[in-house]
């Protein structure tokens, strides 16, 4: 049985409350043995380490595959450098994208594979939502988790609650030291 992570401190800067390791995608990880991993909105990675080393409870790093997409702080690439850096010592396929998300995913899309887990908390716009959630679920096979952060934002809260609830389970996940998420998975 998988056990609840804690987060780690890092040299980069934590943003705000709510943000960075999320316990219920770990334990998600675990228990669901996912190895291919995509986040929208990695930050400063901290939450990508520890969904990496939850999935090396059940894999080997050569078998976890991580996808990253997010702005990385703008045009210099010393973010995404700092990010790789960090990710890159536990020894998983990495990948990582930086631009925009509206952008970016869907001239990829179609060179991913099927991920069993995607973490959506990068822009938190209605149309920023959708986008990143009309690429992902072509990245969807029959057991994929889709999990929506910040469910309590209105972005996020319009495009979950009008997703086909005859094609998809959906259940809104309440934490007490995090913000609402949503799981998103097909039915089948």
């Amino acid at each position: 049985m998988c056990t609840h992570f804690v987060r780690e401190k890092s040299g980069m800067p934590h943003r705000r409350s709510g943000y960075g390791s999320h316990s219920f995608l770990n334990e998600y990880i675990c228990n669901n043995r996912c190895r291919r991993i995509m986040e929208i909105g990695v930050a400063d990675g901290e939450n990508a380490r520890n969904m990496i080393r939850a999935a090396f409870r059940n894999f080997s790093p050569e078998e976890v595959e991580y996808f990253g997409f997010d702005l990385f702080g703008g045009n210099d690439g010393s973010w995404i450098e700092q990010v790789r850096q960090k990710l890159e010592e536990n020894g998983c396929k990495l990948k990582l994208f930086s631009g925009d998300s509206v952008k970016t995913l869907p001239e990829l899309v179609k060179t991913l594979p099927k991920m069993d887990l995607i973490f959506i908390d990068g822009g938190h716009s209605y149309a920023t939502v959708k986008s990143d959630w009309e690429n992902s679920r072509n990245l969807m096979h029959d057991e994929t988790a889709v999990f929506f952060h910040n469910y309590d934002f209105s972005g996020p809260k319009s495009v979950v609650d009008y997703i086909n609830r005859e094609q998809y389970a959906v259940e809104i996940i309440h934490t007490p030291s995090d913000c609402d998420a949503a799981l998103v998975k097909k039915k089948v």
